[in-house]
């Protein structure tokens, strides 16, 4: 019995890792960068920390080629084994910051993330920003009045609009995603 215990502990071990894909820091994968212009250049991304992709990019034309490196005032976004990322500046609760971010949802407003390290909680945190018309916010700015943010973002549909505005159940700081979804879904590129 111990032994039988035994082994389907390694095998579901063995199917966790399975699922997850595992991408290597300091080696490169296939991807792309999209310049300025939107032209893609496809080639080899080094695959960087956690703290590091949000900053920069290392890209080869051909895998032993020369190494270049864009910062996000250099390139429109990259996009690395399955994860693209697209240069922003936003307007976080303090100042403005620019990064590359991460596309979670796209479309006529983009939901970007990132993750940052807290060195003092020593734990990562999510944040979210909203990019619509080429104006970036972050969402914890919304914390203390989201309907006053959010209508603002999605002001060009009325209804939304209205819903946001008057706190309608579903309409609230929980229901982020689903509201960017739905302007999304009813929106004209």
């Amino acid at each position: 019995m111990k032994y039988l215990l035994l082994v389907v502990a390694f095998m579901a071990t063995g199917i966790a890792q399975a699922q997850e894909p595992t991408y290597r820091i300091g080696q490169y994968y296939e991807g792309y960068i999209v310049e300025k212009d939107g032209e893609k250049v496809r080639g080899y991304i080094q695959y960087l920390s956690e703290s590091q992709r949000y900053e920069k990019v290392l890209f080869k034309k051909e895998k032993n080629g020369k190494k270049s490196k864009y910062k996000p005032k250099d390139i429109y976004g990259y996009k690395v084994a399955d994860t693209e990322y697209r240069a922003c500046q936003f307007k976080s609760v303090l100042f403005k910051d620019t990064k590359f971010l991460q596309v979670a949802q796209d479309g006529c407003m983009e939901q970007l993330e990132w993750r940052k390290y807290d060195s003092d909680d020593q734990s990562w945190s999510s944040e979210i920003v909203l990019r619509v018309n080429g104006e970036a916010e972050s969402t914890q700015r919304f914390v203390m009045s989201f309907a006053k943010h959010m209508s603002k973002m999605v002001k060009d549909n009325k209804e939304l609009y209205n819903k946001v505005k008057n706190k309608e159940k579903g309409y609230r700081l929980l229901s982020l995603e689903a509201i960017v979804r739905e302007y999304n879904e009813q929106c004209e590129d």
